[in-house]
C-alpha cells in the first residue's frame, strides 16, 4: 500500500546500502564460487573468508564489501555498524562484455579467444531494523484479526463441515451403487447327477 505504515517505517531507516563493481576482467563462473561463500553471512564473517582466500578474485570482491559497508554508514551516521548486524543480504554476479581476440594455429588456421568480464552488486542490510519492522507488521494483523466480527467467524467455521459431511455421503453412494448384488448359487443339478449316477450302477 503506499501510505502503511510499513513504508513509512522503511524510509525513516536506510537499512540497505549498494555498491557495484563493472567490467572486472574475470569469468563470472569465478566470480560466482566467492558469491556463494559470502552470500546471507554476517559482513564481519565475509570479510574473513575473503581476506584468506586464495583465489584472485577474493581481492576485488573484499574491496567491494568493504565499500559497501562504508556507503551503509555514510547513510546511517548515527549508527554504529557492530550494533546493527550488517548481513550480506544479495550478491549477483552478471555477464559483461566479451572481448574476442584470435590466436595463430597451425595450417593457416585461427583459434577463437574469449576474455570474459563480469558485473557484481552487493547489497547489505541490517537485520536488526529488518526485525523491528517486522514485529511492527505483526501487530498491526493481530489488531485486524481481533476486529473480525463473531458472527463471521462462525460461519468460517461451519463451513468446511457441510462440506466434509456431503462428500462423505456421496461416496457411500457410489460405493452402494458400484457394488453388484451377490446371487447365492443353486446345488440342485449337482444333487441330481448323483442320482443319476447312482441309478445306472
Amino acid at each position: 500500500m503506499p501510505g502503511s505504515k510499513y513504508q513509512v517505517v522503511r524510509n525513516k531507516i536506510n537499512m540497505e546500502a549498494i555498491a557495484k563493481l563493472n567490467n572486472y576482467p574475470t569469468s563470472p563462473r569465478k566470480m560466482r564460487l566467492l558469491a556463494d561463500l559470502i552470500r546471507g553471512l554476517e559482513v564481519e564473517k565475509a570479510l574473513g573468508i575473503l581476506q584468506f582466500n586464495p583465489r584472485h578474485p577474493a581481492v576485488p570482491m573484499y574491496k567491494l564489501l568493504k565499500s559497501a559497508i562504508n556507503n551503509w554508514e555514510q547513510k546511517n551516521a548515527d549508527e554504529k555498524v557492530e550494533n546493527a548486524g550488517l548481513v550480506v543480504k544479495t550478491i549477483m554476479v552478471d555477464c559483461g562484455r566479451v572481448i574476442k581476440r584470435m590466436r595463430p594455429a597451425p595450417q593457416g588456421r585461427g583459434y577463437r579467444i574469449r576474455k570474459r568480464s563480469n558485473h557484481v552488486t552487493i547489497i547489505v542490510d541490517s537485520t536488526r531494523h529488518y526485525d523491528e519492522i517486522i514485529s511492527k507488521k505483526k501487530k498491526v494483523e493481530k489488531v485486524e484479526v481481533a476486529n473480525v466480527a463473531p458472527a463471521e467467524e462462525k460461519v468460517i467455521a461451519e463451513k468446511p463441515k457441510k462440506v466434509i459431511a456431503k462428500k462423505a455421503t456421496s461416496k457411500t453412494e457410489t460405493k452402494a451403487k458400484t457394488k453388484p448384488a451377490e446371487k447365492k448359487e443353486e446345488k440342485k443339478p449337482a444333487e441330481k447327477k448323483t442320482t443319476e449316477k447312482k441309478s445306472k450302477k
